[in-house]
């Protein structure tokens, strides 16, 4: 067996498991970069509802507080709230606001979650490169050097003697 050969049958393996090996990982990378964009966007649509919640909460409180000697009902956007729900309004305006903490630093985790999946696929791009330049090398020298090898052969068996 000829050091040509050897080159060339490294070469070629290294060329079709890094192809193989990539394949596997780009699959699983897919799946993680679909939950992470999904619980990106579910957590800021989260987000967006519980702003709008406590938005209309402070309206609903403000004009109670203006508003709370003239009469016993307060109406806001078309929706009339008794002395009671007021009440209720300002003990659950502090749970919003924590909870709308809580998403909030749920988005900084999975920003920092996305950022590590990219740096893992920029990983994989560049090993794989690494790998794919080198076992072309090695292929091309042993399949060029093969190939020389036997022509230089042919040609001394035709040449006279």
């Amino acid at each position: 067996m000829r050091f040509y050969k050897i080159c060339a049958l490294i070469g070629t393996v290294i060329i079709l498991a890094d192809i193989g090996l990539s394949w596997v990982r780009i699959q699983v990378f897919e799946s993680s970069v679909t939950e992470v964009f999904e619980s990106m966007v579910r957590t800021q649509m989260e987000i967006d509802g519980l702003e709008q919640e406590l938005l209309h909460v402070n309206k609903v409180l403000k004009l109670a507080q203006t508003g709370a000697a003239q009469t016993d009902k307060v109406e806001v956007d078309g929706i009339e709230y008794t002395d009671y729900e007021v009440e209720r309004l300002k003990s659950d305006q502090g749970n919003l606001k924590l909870f709308l903490q809580e998403k909030k630093l749920d988005i900084v985790s999975l920003t920092s979650e996305k950022k590590h999946v990219m740096n893992e696929v920029r990983i994989l791009f560049l090993i794989s490169l690494m790998f794919l330049v080198m076992g072309t090398l090695l292929a091309a020298f042993g399949y060029l050097a093969w190939y020389f090898k036997v022509e230089l052969f042919e040609d001394r068996r035709r040449s006279p003697r």
